[in-house]
């Protein structure tokens, strides 16, 4: 506590400096690489004195070890780099580095002669034109609405169409609405959030965990920009009749990691410390409406060849943030229409959730960044709805606007619900079946990605493929499968129920005839899809459940 007291000290220091017009010009920030951890007074063995508890809950259900990635930066090493008259802003325990604010070329020549000094580069932050405003054009608030006759346990009002284009609202009449879900929203800030209505529920009822600015060095981030918490509103919105957001259950972590003053590399070093943070604290899903191509320093510009996953550190740490067991969302881009066309940084990371947009009929909007990644990778992921998508502003304003900024939200606070429904499931199984039961999981492109997701489709997949691990160790088996009309099966104990779905959730019409008293057969309409099909036995032992296939 008290390193953390001198550090911000520090910097507090050093801010007033700059505002004072001391040297301002010669600040620079750098990347400041180390080789090694050794002689860190932290181990392995003992997380609990740099993870959270829920951060190692979510491990060991998941199986997945802390390592050395985990172990925060050599404290020496911090102290050797301050030493030098530079200053450490922040750390990056994953790819072991730290933020440096360095005022002039001796202490840069120091820094770089360290025995533990890997490497320094000098970084900073993207262009406007990119995901961190992503288009946020304003339309009719009419013009996101559609009538429906849905019946529902939410007024949504016009958010309707978003929430029931990927089934969040057939998830929250089920009753899984984000509940002990924690969701770290990334992005450049959270403008009066602390005040609008909207968020009502979400401050009364505890939800909002903490907030960080990594930007400024402090907690403060409901005076910056309004995009975050625009974003927030697609997620924890609660304004009956107006807008419902798609996890409005959910608990949050507020981080600011954008600066929209200016466009440098830097911004991608505060999203990797801003996951590693949301790791620590035992967050379940990032959520990040922003991405980097262009730089106010065009030397500092990604090429489309950087576009592997394994080159910007942002990539590099999205990726790993999955390997940790988060599930990461980011926004596909806003360059579709134009020359760039392609996704940014740090969207083009493998194994983590990129978003495209569509209009609420499910077409393909033309602004929505494509892939594929460089490595030939398809991008987008899933497609959700960020072309007229509803929205809360700072001043209790509705609205409806346009960009993969909003669709990332409306896709994560959906997952939230999904995965409060399956907890045991990993955050590549929940990935998985999403990807599944979407509207091109046949046929995935680059514009659509895997399609527009169907959250109670997503639902029922894994509900069948726990059925079938469950049934799968009683060691039961149908027969003839695969089959054309009929299957059989064998159960000392008399069936008390029968329910044979699609990979949908559909249910299968059937007509059960018993052959003896252990013996039964199970006909179906011969003229129903080929495909894979599960059965559910309930008796008084449990259930038991197998899949087939018709042909």
């Amino acid at each position: 506590m008290a390193l953390n007291k001198l550090k911000i000290s520090i910097i507090a220091c050093l801010f007033i400096s700059i505002a004072n017009g001391l040297n301002a010009q010669t600040i620079t920030k750098y990347w400041v690489k180390f080789k090694d951890k050794s002689g860190s007074p932290y181990s392995i063995s003992n997380p609990g004195a740099f993870l959270s508890a829920k951060s190692i809950a979510r491990r060991t259900a998941h199986n997945i070890s802390v390592d050395l990635t985990d172990v925060p930066v050599n404290q020496n090493y911090i102290n050797a780099v301050n030493a030098t008259g530079a200053v450490v802003f922040e750390t990056s325990k994953w790819l072991n580095a730290a933020i440096v604010f360095v005022t002039n070329a001796s202490q840069l020549t120091a820094i770089n002669s360290l025995s533990c000094v890997l490497s320094s580069s000098q970084v900073g932050r993207h262009s406007n034109v990119q995901i961190k405003k992503i288009n946020e054009t304003k339309e009719p608030v009419t013009s996101a609405y559609k009538s429906t006759k849905h019946v529902t346990s939410y007024n949504y009002g016009p958010s309707i169409t978003q929430a029931s284009q990927i089934g969040a609202d057939c998830m929250h009449d089920l009753g899984f609405r984000g509940q002990n879900m924690t969701i770290a929203v990334i992005d450049d800030g959270f403008s009066q959030a602390d005040i609008n209505p909207v968020f009502d529920s979400l401050r009364n009822e505890g939800r909002i965990l903490g907030t960080r600015d990594y930007v400024m060095g402090n907690t403060s981030v409901y005076e910056d920009d309004s995009h975050g918490a625009m974003v927030l509103s697609i997620i924890a919105g609660n304004s009956p009749g107006n807008l419902i957001g798609t996890g409005p259950k959910a608990n949050f972590w507020l981080l600011r990691s954008e600066d929209v003053s200016s466009e440098k590399l830097i911004e991608e070093c505060n999203w990797v410390v801003a996951a590693e943070f949301a790791d620590s604290v035992g967050a379940d899903i990032t959520t990040t409406s922003l991405g980097y191509t262009t730089f106010d320093n065009t030397a500092d510009n990604h090429v489309y060849a950087d576009l592997n996953g394994r080159t910007s550190v942002a990539s590099i740490a999205a990726t790993m943030a999955v390997r940790k067991g988060l599930f990461v969302l980011n926004a596909a881009g806003n360059e579709g229409g134009g020359s760039w066309m392609y996704i940014g940084v740090p969207a083009d990371a493998d194994s983590i959730c990129t978003v495209g947009s569509v209009n609420g009929s499910g077409i393909h909007s033309n602004f929505s960044s494509v892939g594929p990644t460089a490595d030939g990778r398809i991008k987008p992921d899933l497609s959700t709805m960020g072309e007229g998508t509803y929205v809360c502003q700072p001043g209790y304003n509705f609205t409806a606007g346009n960009g993969t900024s909003f669709a990332t939200p409306v896709l994560a606070g959906a997952v939230a619900c999904l995965w409060q429904a399956h907890p045991t499931k990993t955050n590549m199984e929940i990935l998985h079946a999403i990807k599944a039961t979407a509207t091109q999981s046949a046929t995935p492109d680059n514009n659509y990605g895997w399609g527009i997701p169907n959250m109670c489709a997503a639902h029922n997949f894994l509900i069948t493929q726990s059925l079938n691990e469950e049934f799968e160790k009683q060691n039961i088996s149908l027969y003839p499968n695969p089959t054309k009309s009929s299957i059989s099966f064998s159960l000392n104990k008399t069936p008390e129920n029968i329910i044979i779905i699609d990979v949908l959730g559909n249910h299968i019409p059937f007509t059960l005839n018993i052959i003896n008293s252990n013996q039964y057969n199970i006909t179906f309409p011969s003229d129903i899809a080929n495909g894979i099909y599960c059965v559910s036995i309930k008796t008084v032992n449990g259930l038991y459940t197998s899949k087939f296939i018709k042909e």
